[in-house]
């Protein structure tokens, strides 16, 4: 059984993530914020993706 209450507290203070992002997140989401091999992207790197990559948002008539 997956220690829940242990990573949502590491979710709230080591990433800032609240419950309901989370809940929304992917088991491989998860790992990959937990690898010890993975690398985070900074803010820059972050606000380049969001460029590349916007939400779309669908205008309500």
């Amino acid at each position: 059984m997956l220690p829940w209450g242990q990573m949502l507290r590491a979710a709230l203070s080591g990433f800032g993530i609240a419950p309901s992002q989370f809940w929304a997140l992917s088991l491989l989401e998860w790992r990959s914020l937990n690898s010890v091999d993975s690398t985070h992207a900074d803010r820059s790197t972050l606000r380049a993706l969001m460029q590349q990559f916007p939400d779309l948002t669908q205008q309500v008539k």
